[in-house]
């Protein structure tokens, strides 16, 4: 039966609250936010890229040491993107093993690092297909750290609005509209924008994802414990 913990008061003052909330809950409602569904994409040219490098390389009879490095590389990142940017059943149990036992995964900054540097790889073959491949890739991957680094300065300022557990739990409780224990996308963007964060659909995405490490779409009360002892005042993890 949903809980009521009373009256709202917030971290800090609500700032936009209650006039941006219906809006933004609306559009974290989509099960693959923009940027993730690039992420695939790139992921799908990437394996693409790396079957014809392949290819051509036996019709030619030569294949250089170049040419195995995109082939591994481009191959290897495709399995990693689609791991982990897209949303089939059939990989989740999978990336929430990677995201769990190798946090860094979980940090879009990281990701985007990793789709830059496949992408740029693929400029060393000068054929349209690897030239395009690389372009979207690398355009996918530099957009991906900027988002990053915007998420890990919005939960600089959620980590540093929170003192102790204590305040840790009252912030969940309070914000755990429904009282089932988690914390869903729009209950957990409802706790940003009552600091003043407004997060755009990727932006919420990031954070949610590094936090959420299961990738169940909840966060629940021992993950965000599990993010908030991991951090420091002094140096907090980035996206």
């Amino acid at each position: 039966m949903p809980r009521s913990y009373g009256k709202r008061e917030g971290l800090l003052p609500p700032k936009k609250l209650n006039a941006n909330e219906e809006t933004n809950n609306e559009a974290t409602q989509s099960p693959t936010t923009t940027i993730r569904l690039l992420a695939c994409a790139s992921g799908v040219g990437l394996i693409i890229s790396a079957i014809m490098t392949a290819v051509l390389s036996v019709l030619n009879s030569q294949i250089s040491i170049l040419d195995i490095a995109v082939i591994i590389i481009s191959a290897c990142v495709s399995i990693f993107a689609l791991v982990l940017e897209s949303n089939f059943a059939l990989v989740q149990t999978v990336r929430s093993a990677v995201t769990r036992n190798v946090p860094i995964c979980g940090h879009m900054t990281w990701r985007g690092g990793v789709y830059t540097t496949a992408g740029l790889l693929n400029f060393s073959i000068l054929d349209p297909l690897h030239i395009v491949v690389g372009i979207f890739s690398t355009g996918v991957g530099i957009y991906m750290i900027r988002v990053g680094k915007a998420a890990g300065e919005h939960l600089a300022k959620l980590r540093a609005s929170i003192t102790d557990e204590k305040a840790l739990l009252k912030a969940f409780m309070r914000y755990d509209e429904n009282g089932d224990g988690y914390l869903q996308q729009e209950e957990f963007e409802s706790l940003m924008l009552s600091l003043g964060v407004e997060l755009d659909r990727d932006e919420l995405d990031a954070i949610f994802f590094q936090i959420d490490v299961d990738n169940d779409k909840n966060i629940v009360y021992d993950e965000f414990r599990s993010w908030w002892n991991t951090t420091s005042e002094a140096r907090v993890t980035l996206s």
